[in-house]
């Protein structure tokens, strides 16, 4: 799978275009992909990267609603 933290930038880049293109449910599962990763690993977000994170979760967060955003997270998470 080559090396976790590479896979979850990849995967939360895609989340962000996702979110622009109003993918809004996949973007909140590949959000939770890389969280999944990330946390599999003891790898948190690099400040760096957080902004466009924020931007892509604001995004579908608004779109999908707190309890519809939360459930395509915990499914990206956990699956």
């Amino acid at each position: 799978m080559g090396d976790p933290r590479s896979v979850a930038l990849a995967l939360e880049g895609l989340a962000g275009a996702c979110a622009l293109a109003g993918e809004h449910l996949r973007a909140a599962t590949l959000l939770g992909n890389a969280a999944a990763l990330r946390a599999s690993v003891g790898a948190p977000l690099p400040p760096g990267e957080r902004g466009d994170v924020d931007r892509a979760t604001a995004k579908a967060r608004s779109a999908l609603g707190e309890r519809g955003f939360a459930a395509a997270f915990a499914a990206g998470r956990n699956g």
